[in-house]
């Protein structure tokens, strides 16, 4: 069979149950469309134009709303200006799954942009299309020093050696907490809690004051199970987290996994742990918003806006690192999603992307974007630009996010899991996790049982299509 056929084979038969069937969206892409005015799955965008004699245009397909869409409409027209020939239009397509569909669907009919945000999980999925060319391909040389870029940050997406898409809107989970609560009830407001521990100290003393209902919340989502899992170096699934070859076996019965949902399940059985439902965003956010909630956990790509709510509820926000299990640290795997651009396009329209895609990422386009959203600078520079000007000692808040992003140790754990079905994992154990809370018949232990043995159940279901 050629390679031709090989990949039409992959969407048709992967595609339809894998790509077009993702079940969940990215966390940062959740909370942002609501913090920006909603995901309505219609599509906008602009169209920059261009002063050049001959004229490449290119299309930029992204899943921001609101006001993201609006900044990244912005961009796109300040590239137009200083670029020479490139028209840009840049079109939001939906959520993180629907713009991944949307671009498969594009590319098989002929027609596909130039370049496609895609969340990180769907990087395993996106590689096994064969329908994307790695990025550092299409890269002008001369326009980016990889060097300047974070390692913690490319590492994600660069599996065999070779970066196949440029992160964009990078992220990883912090927890917040209300200042005036912490104080209200004797605690310390300039020293939050650092391990599980704790956070279980500091939320009954937060209860017991009667500040606040519950000590703490976070949606119930399998990606901050997976910052728990890198934090304690245990990868979550086998051959190095799935970049050594495909992973075959899960690792939710270690004693890491174990750690994190004895814990979770406590803080629930203790009366504080506000459970606000399977990946919903919202309703954490509210519950802490709304004080009834002293602390919780969130993606970094909402610092702005949540410090924006804290002021208008009337109380001062605090970040502080991800809790780990006696403080101790190896580091936490980056959410958000990069840009990948389809192996099909003319050799003008990749130059064209590479030319954007290298302006977008220098330190002038993400030190707006960091200091407008929470979405840390892929950049160092931005970042040594910034702490230059005295942005974080004025903004402490964004420092959390950047400090410990800084202290990530390399490692297999912390360059996060790849799988082509990596939503119906992130299904399976944020329902593993219910079972535990709700039904009183299976203990912690069990449903870890169950938990690893689904997941294995769907890699080599996944495995078997792309053989």
């Amino acid at each position: 069979m050629t390679k031709h056929n090989t990949r039409r084979r992959f969407i048709k038969t992967v595609g339809a149950t894998g790509i077009a069937g993702l079940a969940g969206c990215s966390q940062d892409g959740q909370a942002q469309d609501r913090n920006t005015g909603g995901d309505s799955g219609e599509t906008s965008g602009t169209t920059a134009g261009s002063t050049g004699a001959k004229t490449t245009t290119i299309k930029f397909w992204h899943a921001m709303g609101g006001d993201l869409g609006a900044f990244i409409d912005t961009l796109a027209s300040e590239f137009q200006q200083q670029a020479d020939g490139i028209e840009l239009e840049a079109t939001k397509k939906g959520s993180y799954r629907e713009t991944l569909n949307a671009t498969t669907s594009a590319v098989q009919s002929g027609n596909p942009p130039a370049i496609a945000q895609i969340f990180e999980i769907g990087t395993q999925l996106a590689i096994d299309s064969g329908v994307f060319t790695p990025v550092e391909d299409i890269i002008p040389k001369d326009a980016v020093n990889f060097d300047d870029y974070l390692d913690s940050v490319l590492n994600y997406y660069r599996i065999d050696g070779k970066l196949h898409s440029m992160p964009f809107n990078s992220s990883n989970a912090i927890f917040y907490y209300n200042k005036n609560a912490f104080e209200e009830a004797g605690l310390d407001p300039e020293n939050p809690p650092t391990s599980y521990e704790g956070v279980m100290d500091a939320a009954k003393t937060l209860t017991d004051a009667g500040v606040v209902d519950k000590g703490t919340t976070w949606p119930n989502h399998s990606w901050f199970v997976e910052q728990w899992f890198a934090e304690q170096n245990q990868t979550l699934v086998n051959n190095g987290n799935g970049r050594n070859g495909r992973a075959t076996k899960a690792n939710f019965e270690s004693e890491a996994s174990k750690n994190i949902f004895e814990w979770w399940t406590d803080l629930y059985n203790e009366g504080q742990y506000l459970n606000p439902g399977i990946e919903a965003w919202s309703e954490a956010q509210q519950a802490f918003l709304t004080q009834k909630t002293g602390m919780l956990g969130y993606s970094t790509s909402s610092i702005a806006p949540m410090a924006k709510g804290a002021k208008k509820n009337g109380f001062e926000l605090g970040t502080m690192q991800l809790p780990t299990p006696n403080g101790k640290r190896q580091g936490v795997v980056i959410g958000g999603a990069s840009l990948w651009t389809p192996a099909s396009l003319s050799a003008e329209k990749k130059k064209a992307a590479g030319e954007f895609i290298a302006w977008l990422t220098k330190p002038e386009q993400q030190k707006r974007w960091h200091t407008n959203t929470g979405y840390f600078p892929v950049n160092k520079r931005a970042i040594s630009q910034l702490e230059d000007e005295g942005f974080y000692e004025e903004n402490p808040d964004f420092r959390t996010a950047i400090d410990q992003l800084r202290a990530t140790k390399d490692s297999p754990a912390t360059r996060g899991a790849l799988m082509g079905t990596f939503t119906k994992v992130r299904t399976i154990v944020e329902e593993g996790y219910v079972s535990m809370i709700q039904d009183s018949s299976t203990n912690v232990e069990d449903a870890l049982g169950s938990i690893d043995s689904q997941v294995e159940e769907v890699l080599k279901s996944y495995n078997q299509k792309v053989s």
